[in-house]
């Protein structure tokens, strides 16, 4: 699982970063923030058009995206104080799908 935060000042790039994470199954867990369970394919594929908008030319050195990889010791001791996200069970992957 990774969790990845940015802090970009500009609406249009920041938009587009936002649906870039969202296309490739993470989950917004607050405005600025994603959480979600990529295979390795897809995180090198996430990442590298991560690195493809930071050359926009709109990309300023004062913007940041954060890409942190939660591993299971720090998935166990996550706590939320208020509001845990709607989708939490998905983001986490507990739940499964059944096809009969």
């Amino acid at each position: 699982m990774h969790l990845i935060s940015y802090d970009i000042k500009g609406d249009r790039l920041r938009t587009k970063i936002a649906k870039t994470l969202i296309q490739y199954g993470m989950y917004r867990v607050q405005y600025s923030i994603f959480m979600g369970e990529l295979k390795e394919r897809s995180f090198t594929a996430l990442m590298k058009a991560l690195r493809t908008q930071q050359q926009d030319k709109t990309w300023t050195q004062e913007n940041t995206i954060m890409i942190l990889p939660l591993h299971q010791y720090s998935e166990d001791h996550l706590e939320f104080l208020g509001k845990k996200p709607a989708n939490w069970l998905e983001i986490q992957g507990d739940l499964f799908t059944l096809i009969l």
